[in-house]
């Protein structure tokens, strides 16, 4: 009788994770309603290719994209070295991102840096100090509001990269 009941415990819990998954899809108990990213994600940017840019894809590497203001000395220098801070707070993982500042005049950059300069003006869906996450076949995919919170950015991006290995 001992056998038994050890036999009927053991196919209980085997078996209970497919029943109470489904009802918990079924009835959507205990699934996040909500999205993780802290940045938008439901955008229609086209790819970076078919902004009006020089840039390339590099197929290998995630891009952190940020646009400067025209008229930028000490504020594009600040934004500058807080990317640069939590570009390197990525540890390991810094090598597999690239950091592209966007702006319509050639700017000193720091290091890990590229400055693409924008061919015409920029399209109306720039905003001065608008950062984008961009995939390595280049499409945007978190999209965040002028002067974002860098924590939300970095916690996004260490996420993607995580999820995403080489």
């Amino acid at each position: 009788m001992k056998a038994k009941l050890q036999l009927i415990v053991l196919i209980v819990v085997l078996g209970a994770p497919v029943p109470v998954a489904w009802a918990m899809l079924h009835w959507q108990v205990g699934i996040p309603q909500t999205d993780v990213a802290r940045g938008e994600l439901d955008h229609q940017l086209p790819p970076l290719n078919q902004w009006p840019l020089e840039w390339q894809a590099s197929n290998e590497r995630w891009s952190l994209v940020w646009s400067a203001p025209q008229a930028c000395a000490t504020d594009c220098q600040a934004q500058a070295d807080q990317w640069w801070r939590m570009h390197r707070a990525l540890g390991r993982k810094a090598a597999r991102v690239e950091r592209l500042r966007l702006s319509e005049q050639q700017q000193k950059v720091l290091p890990g840096e590229a400055n693409l300069q924008w061919q015409g003006s920029p399209p109306i869906w720039v905003e001065d100090f608008q950062v984008w996450l961009v995939d390595p076949q280049g499409i945007v995919v978190t999209r965040y509001a002028a002067l974002p919170d860098i924590e939300d950015v970095h916690q996004d991006l260490a996420r993607l990269l995580k999820r995403n290995p080489e």
